[in-house]
């Protein structure tokens, strides 16, 4: 990557992480995911959930790429072994912030149903190795 290609990358992560801690409602997380490109991220529960059935499930997927189809998100992970779709429509609330390590942006998705998902991007500047 050219050095200038390295400053619009640079500056591409920082408005992405700007309008990711924007996000407060479904229609800017659609809006913002049809943007997100080349930025790795993870979904995880925040707690084990459980299905009614006695099974006990923690999930966590990690990808580099989040498709929004109508209003419905889909990841699937790098090794495309799992994938999630979540109805965005499910979402009763979102909250945003700077992750612990300084490194992205961890965003809290609330359903209707009282699950809680975390949805984190890793809009850290990556070096390129030369």
């Amino acid at each position: 990557m050219s050095m200038d290609g390295m400053q619009n990358w640079t500056n591409y992560l920082e408005v992405m992480r700007n309008r990711l801690l924007m996000v407060n409602d479904v229609e800017n997380l659609i809006a913002v995911l049809s943007d997100v490109k080349n930025i790795p991220l993870a979904l995880s529960t925040i707690e084990d959930v459980t299905d009614g059935t006695g099974l006990n499930m923690s999930l966590s997927v990690i990808c580099s790429e989040v498709k929004v189809i109508g209003r419905v998100m889909c990841l699937v992970s790098d090794d495309m072994f799992t994938t999630v779709q979540l109805n965005l429509d499910m979402v009763r609330k979102i909250n945003s912030k700077i992750s612990v390590d300084g490194m992205g942006v961890v965003m809290k998705l609330t359903l209707k149903n009282g699950a809680e998902f975390l949805l984190m991007f890793h809009t850290d500047h990556v070096e390129e190795e030369e």
